[in-house]
């Protein structure tokens, strides 16, 4: 039997730090959408609806949320994964993107399912409305989400070659 010269590198996420960057993403990403659909309306002029989710500012400004999710939760992968790392580390970087992507979307969904749907306010919606309503660009959201972590760690490596 041969011996083993090179163990696999195991990744470990630190889910404290995660549930504070995803929680500080969440809030930025949800600030800047509601800035977004409030200057979108303001410049175009757009009138208020009684349901904001219908309401023209909103309806062109969640085009543009998949791209801002991008942005925001890229920001976030960068500060998650600015803590220094040995070498030996830098191995699992990719396995702890997918890891931390993995992560922020199962809590987003929760997060969301919750806020947007369960708890009832001005901006709820049933769950058609917000899973099928919002089609395709909730989806598109949870995709950017989701790869957020790993496009940064493919630019910090595409960087680095």
């Amino acid at each position: 039997m041969a011996p083993i010269t090179q163990f696999p590198v195991q990744s470990r996420l630190s889910y404290k730090r995660a549930a504070v960057m995803f929680l500080l993403a969440y809030i930025v990403v949800t600030i800047l959408g509601i800035a977004l659909s409030l200057a979108i309306g303001a410049v175009g002029h757009m009138p208020q609806t009684a349901e904001p989710m219908q309401n023209q500012a909103y309806l062109l400004a969640e085009r543009f949320y998949p791209f801002l999710n991008l942005l925001v939760w890229g920001t976030f992968a960068w500060i998650y994964f600015r803590k220094p790392r040995e070498r030996s580390e830098q191995a699992g970087l990719r396995k702890e993107a997918w890891t931390l992507g993995g992560f922020w979307l199962v809590v987003a969904m929760v997060v969301d399912y919750v806020g947007f749907v369960l708890i009832k306010n001005p901006i709820s919606l049933s769950p058609h409305d917000f899973y099928i309503g919002q089609f395709p660009w909730i989806y598109l959201i949870y995709v950017a989400v989701f790869l957020s972590p790993w496009c940064y760690v493919a630019l910090v490596e595409r960087g680095r070659n």
